[in-house]
């Protein structure tokens, strides 16, 4: 059985929460009820060992994404790699002189979902000269795609940059481009 991240981040938060929420109430019935005093640490620690343990407790495997593996690296925990893609640190290279590179990612949660994008347009010395994110609402992942790089175009374009070099994670949306672009030339 394969478990999404989003899952296994949902257990993990439910599983915290609910400890929160219960060694507060246990805290305040034994203070109350018995006059015990509440030892801060000690509820601290169980909150931690109930979320390591519900790491290990949890379903399956999960697919990995460097924002996730961040999160679960805070709580000082390991995800279980399944048959995921493999993430890897990519370098970014600068332009060529006198030309602004513009990097973009657009997405949708769901098929149609929520979505959004956004861009950073940098100069050949790593200079940001400017930034967008944009809110899309209902889109497909390849709608969004395609809006985020007309919408850098459009940015460029209006900020007097002539120049620009477009970079997508999308290979159909690039190859859209390169094929209109090779008609107008």
């Amino acid at each position: 059985m394969s478990v999404s991240f989003s899952d296994q981040i949902r257990v993990l938060w439910r599983a915290a929460i609910h400890v929160v929420v219960w060694s507060v109430w246990y805290s305040r019935n034994q203070w109350i009820f018995k006059g015990k005093s509440v030892d801060f640490m000690a509820t601290l620690s169980l909150v931690w060992h109930s979320v390591y343990d519900a790491n290990h407790l949890g379903i399956g495997c999960m697919r990995n994404c460097v924002d996730d593996l961040l999160i679960l690296r805070r709580f000082g925990l390991s995800g279980r790699p399944g048959k995921a893609p493999v993430i890897m640190s990519v370098g970014w290279s600068p332009s060529a002189p006198r030309w602004i590179k513009v990097n973009t990612d657009g997405s949708a949660l769901g098929s149609p979902g929520v979505g959004g994008c956004g861009g950073i347009f940098r100069t050949c010395r790593s200079f940001v000269r400017a930034c967008f994110a944009v809110p899309l609402g209902q889109v497909f992942a390849f709608e969004a795609e395609l809006l985020t790089a007309s919408l850098a175009i459009n940015y460029a374009w209006n900020l007097g940059w002539h120049r620009i070099w477009l970079e997508s994670d999308s290979s159909y949306v690039m190859q859209l481009l390169s094929i209109r672009s090779d008609q107008v030339t």
